[in-house]
């Protein structure tokens, strides 16, 4: 038998189902293995910066490569393995020295063209680095910003992200804080400032354009960053190398397979963006910008480490809160903050999580941290759902797309497979929602990535889409857990070969979810939920008004002043 773990081709249901279950084995004992690996390199920003140190399981393919050499390892041990597929030279090696000499190991890649192909991923990412940096540089100096005095009294910033399209008709409407200062008086919003962090842009010097006829209140870092920074920054493809170890894990020497996923992940846009934000909040104390709060969107990435660093160095007197205002899957790593972490000061003050459910994971690797519950804003609208579904006619089935295009792929082509081999399904309704970064032509020309004759696409709110839902698919997203709020079952599409990425809890109940490693998975899931009637579907209705009450803090006046640290209000401060 041949296991394929590049994932050009999905896994076996039963292997993928080990797979999980390996990954959540080895979670500990990788976030205790990375802290033992960073402990030479002390507080060193440049080492804290990288997707290796930070646990960033999106961009280091690390801890996915070790679940697979384990896998690997119990299949041999029970037999039946003949030949093992893997990405790289080294993975293939190590599984050669760990695996009986019966079984072939054959690597995808020879470790020539790996080579080649690593160092063609450095040149990219680092001319991707100085071209947004040089045009960041050079866009705010050619449209310079007109002279707004800022607040006699010390401001709350918020740190957040800025798409292309988060700019519309003069005003900055921000996607990670929604209904924010809405919640605030006129001098209230008077003391809080946007700083946000630009994702996908392409045409630095049409944005700034757009900045400078925004009228909100917008702290931009490239108005106080200077050529050095820039350059200080883009040295951490010079200063951040390292000269990784020999080691063992598990009793395996990882020595070649941890600097080969170094080097793959080394020298990212998070990587450059920690170090400027670092540096930003170095230039606001010199300009004399006096800080009373920062709230930091917290994922305790790359980006996290050097802008967390950066304001407790040089804003000692700001109360620095780290908001995850986000479900993530169990195996996005870096969102589990460790004592290391905590005593080099990388770690905000407190970290504020959406619900009480979040208190206790967020302790796991660093039982000292501080954790307080704040708005959940991106789920206000699941407090204002009424208490029965609206009734609908047929059965509709809403898609939710990752942002990553072979994600979508594999999402469309499983989701087309498990209705076309059922009869059962023919009338069904399929909505698919694209991501909102995701380039919409993709799914509208040539082959439609998987998209069939019949199903449509949609926009607008997530929330108004799953009222009208009877059934919905997605992976690795909060919409997952927006749909069982809803009381609308879903089914999480699982990896081909690498650990699910699913952000529902496990002490959600299981009738309300699935995760489907394959189309008969998908199949059976989807013909099991729409055969469920009324009973259970007010069942459904209920159960997942306990999953909000347990996880979506509503968002009210009183708890967005506590987080931005602005004063209560008389009348709220005796209610």
């Amino acid at each position: 038998m041949r296991l394929d773990l590049t994932g050009a081709v999905r896994l076996e249901r039963d292997h993928a189902a080990r797979l999980d279950a390996i990954a959540a084995e080895l979670r500990r004992p990788y976030v205790e293995f990375v802290s033992r690996l960073g402990a030479p390199y002390g507080a060193d920003l440049d080492w804290w910066v990288t997707p290796l140190a930070s646990r960033n399981t999106y961009v280091c393919p690390l801890f996915r490569r070790l679940c697979q050499v384990e896998l690997a390892r119990r299949l041999a041990a029970a037999g039946g393995i003949s030949e093992i597929l893997v990405d790289t030279p080294a993975m293939a090696g190590l599984l050669r020295e760990a695996l009986p000499s019966g079984v072939r190991v054959r690597a995808a890649l020879s470790p020539r063209r790996w080579r080649l192909r690593a160092t063609l991923g450095r040149v990219r990412r680092f001319a991707a680095a100085l071209y947004a940096c040089a045009g960041r540089y050079l866009a705010a100096r050619l449209c310079p910003p007109a002279r707004r005095a800022l607040p006699p009294e010390p401001i709350t910033l918020v740190d957040t992200f800025l798409y292309p399209e988060s700019l519309r008709d003069g005003r900055f409407h921000d996607r990670h804080y929604p209904g924010l200062t809405e919640q605030l008086g006129e001098d209230e919003r008077r003391r809080v400032y946007w700083a946000p962090v630009f994702y996908r842009v392409r045409n630095p010097f049409f944005l700034f354009r757009r900045l400078r006829a925004c009228r909100d209140n917008l702290l931009l870092a490239e108005d106080y960053l200077r050529l050095g920074d820039y350059a200080y920054a883009l040295g951490h493809f010079r200063r951040g190398r390292r000269a990784l170890p020999e080691c063992d894990f598990l009793g395996l020497r990882i020595g070649p397979l941890l600097r080969e996923a170094q080097a793959e992940a080394f020298g990212g846009s998070g990587s450059i963006e920690g170090l400027l934000r670092h540096r930003f909040a170095r230039r606001l104390r010199e300009a004399g910008v006096r800080l009373q709060r920062v709230v930091e969107w917290f994922e305790n990435q790359e980006i996290d480490h050097g802008a967390v660093s950066g304001w407790l160095t040089f804003h000692p007197q700001a109360k620095v809160i780290g908001y995850q205002g986000f479900l993530a899957s169990a195996n996005y790593l870096c969102m589990l903050p460790t004592e290391a972490e905590r005593e080099l000061g990388l770690l905000p003050h407190s970290v504020g999580v959406m619900g009480a459910a979040f208190a206790g994971p967020a302790r796991a690797f660093c039982a000292a941290l501080e954790v307080t519950v704040a708005p959940a804003f991106r789920f206000a609208a699941l407090w204002r759902l009424p208490e029965a579904k609206p009734r609908h006619d047929g059965t509709t089935l809403l898609v939710s797309l990752p942002l990553e295009i072979g994600e979508t792929r594999q999402i469309l082509e499983m989701l087309g497979l498990a209705l076309a081999s059922d009869a059962a399904f023919r009338d069904w309704k399929v909505r698919v929602k694209p991501h909102p970064a995701f380039p919409r032509r993709l799914l509208e020309t040539g082959d439609r990535m998987g998209r069939q004759p019949g199903w449509t696409l949609t926009d607008g709110d997530l929330d108004d889409r799953l009222e009208e839902a009877d059934c919905f698919v997605g992976s690795a997203s909060s919409a997952c857990v927006q749909a069982l709020v809803h009381g609308v079952a879903a089914a999480v599409v699982g990896g081909r070969a690498r650990p699910t990425l699913n952000p529902i809890p496990d002490w959600v109940d299981a009738e309300l979810w699935a995760v489907c490693h394959g189309a008969e998975d998908l199949r059976q899931a989807l013909a099991r939920h729409a055969r469920c009637g009324a009973e259970a579907r007010a069942r459904w209705r209920a159960a997942g008004a306990a999953v909000r009450e347990r996880l979506f803090q509503p968002v009210t006046p009183a708890a967005v002043r506590e987080l931005l640290g602005l004063p209560q209000r008389a009348e709220e401060a005796t209610a």
